[in-house]
């Protein structure tokens, strides 16, 4: 029910972005100077009555994604559910936030402001990296991230309850979970990553064939297939966050290298344009 409430908000609100970037495309792909003219302008311009309100609506969104580190690092909210919404929160207000910004300028960008477009863009780009990453440490339903002990037992527990509840033998499983496998750990950074990406790639069209090939050679039905394979996919993505435990960590701190300072040079121009702009008096209407 989550997902599906999740995929449906996203659904709704890139919906009405693709909307309004079709509806108002008329305008946008004017020059700067033939605008003005257009019957829409004081409607549309950056401080007319609807682009304005996407800017403090995007602009309020990517304050708020902010409490996700007061979440992560304190114990205010930690009765308001486990870390792993709040990520999600986090996500979703830095995905739609640049989004409804980006319309409020109407992609009129000089100056300064360009400056925060692009800092902007980037820290939402690395965001997506960053979610990757995130998804390779193992974690407990409140978001805690596990020890590379507790990852051992997890993955021992997920084995014996495999081959006793299925009857698949160690050799079969060693070779299912290998959709998934990093061949070598030891590989340098940008390599490991890429090896990742494919084999999270491999692995939605690898287990499309082990479903049918389960139900062939085991007499299952497709729904212990499916929950077979699940649990199958989550003891081999523990063994190779396992092996990778280290690297990812140190992968986690480089993306924290890069996100942040673009996310500083971002709130603090957007905090400077906010700020004039108040003070030449261009406040919202409604």
């Amino acid at each position: 029910m989550y997902k599906f409430s999740k995929r449906l908000i996203y659904f709704v609100a890139l919906s009405f972005i693709a909307y309004v970037f079709y509806r108002y495309w008329g305008y946008y792909s004017l020059p700067y100077n033939l605008r003005p003219r257009h019957e829409l302008y004081n409607w549309l311009k950056p401080g007319g009555e609807f682009s304005h309100g996407l800017g403090i609506i995007g602009s309020a969104m990517m304050l708020l994604l902010l409490f996700y580190s007061v979440r992560k690092r304190t114990r205010i909210f930690k009765r308001w559910g486990p870390v792993s919404r709040w990520l999600d929160i986090h996500i979703f207000f830095g995905t739609i936030g640049p989004l409804l910004v980006i319309l409020h300028s109407t992609f009129k960008l000089n100056g300064i402001i360009s400056v925060s477009f692009w800092s902007m863009v980037l820290v939402a780009l690395s965001g997506f990296v960053g979610r990757y990453l995130y998804t390779q440490i193992p974690r407990n339903l409140r978001g805690r991230e596990l020890t590379l002990e507790e990852i051992a037992r997890r993955s021992h527990r997920l084995s014996e309850e495999l081959q006793k509840r299925y009857g698949i033998d160690s050799q079969e499983l060693a070779q299912i979970e290998k959709a998934v496998s990093v061949s070598n750990p030891n590989i340098s950074l940008p390599v490991l990553v890429f090896g990742i990406l494919i084999a999270d790639i491999r692995r939605v069209f690898t287990f499309k064939a082990l479903k049918k090939e389960l139900m062939r050679r085991h007499r299952i039905s497709r729904v212990d297939a499916a929950n077979f394979l699940q649990q199958v996919n989550e003891k081999a993505l523990l063994d190779r966050r396992k092996l990778i435990w280290e690297k990812v960590h140190t992968l986690f701190h480089y993306w924290h290298v890069f996100h942040k300072p673009f996310a500083v040079i971002m709130y603090l121009i957007m905090f400077i344009h906010v700020g004039i702009t108040t003070w030449l008096g261009y406040t919202w209407i409604f």
